[in-house]
């Protein structure tokens, strides 16, 4: 078995948490045209300097806060998100033409350009966009005492993942039950028979006989 792992000690915290910040500093400081990256670097608006930058020092600033401080540490991750969820709406909804690479199995790098580049950032913002919004609502549900308070708030919030989750998850589920099926009739036409889960018909039946049992007492 392996060895559980040790958390950060104060001390490790504060410098991998520095070096997220570090990294954000820079990008933030280009939206103002200062540091060594400046305006003209940046592909897009000023602003989206800022919230790629603000994502890094975010998470560096919850690093150094440790998971004790879960107020901080929830707010951090809501400005997390949401920078997140800033980028890919922007690149999947925003004004203008997009450009960006992208990588296929057997085909290499393309470039990919209008929708292209469009749907795949917007699939992935939706995500972000459910996963802030989840993540706000239990947060604040758990600030107000936890369930069942904004229950139904949740609900709905949970819904809004599970449908933005739709197009990654539908084709993976498709070829699993692809799978399964193409299996279970390549052992039918092999053997003449459907293949049986023989441990689950036995736990069934144990079950079975457990509740006979108990009635008959």
């Amino acid at each position: 078995m392996s060895e559980p792992q040790r958390p950060l000690s104060p001390t490790g915290r504060i410098v991998f948490g520095l070096l997220f910040v570090g990294f954000g500093i820079f990008p933030m400081l280009a939206a103002f045209d200062l540091g060594p990256l400046r305006q003209a670097d940046i592909n897009g608006p000023p602003w989206l300097a800022f919230a790629a930058g603000g994502v890094f020092v975010a998470a560096g600033l919850a690093v150094i806060a440790g998971p004790q401080r879960r107020l901080l540490n929830a707010l951090l991750v809501l400005l997390v998100l949401a920078g997140m969820a800033a980028l890919g709406n922007w690149i999947a909804f925003g004004a203008g033409e997009r450009v960006c690479a992208g990588s296929f199995p057997l085909f290499g790098m393309h470039e990919l350009s209008g929708l292209g580049c469009r749907i795949p950032f917007g699939m992935g913002a939706l995500i972000v966009n459910a996963v802030l919004a989840l993540f706000a609502v239990t947060s604040l549900q758990r600030a107000l005492g936890g369930p069942p308070r904004l229950a139904r708030l949740r609900r709905f919030t949970e819904s809004l993942l599970l449908l933005s989750l739709a197009p990654v998850l539908l084709p993976v589920l498709l070829i699993l039950f692809g799978r399964v099926g193409f299996g279970a009739l390549r052992t039918r036409l092999r053997t003449g028979a459907w293949p049986r889960n023989e441990a689950f018909i036995a736990r069934r039946q144990a079950a079975g006989s457990k509740r006979e049992s108990g009635d008959a007492e």
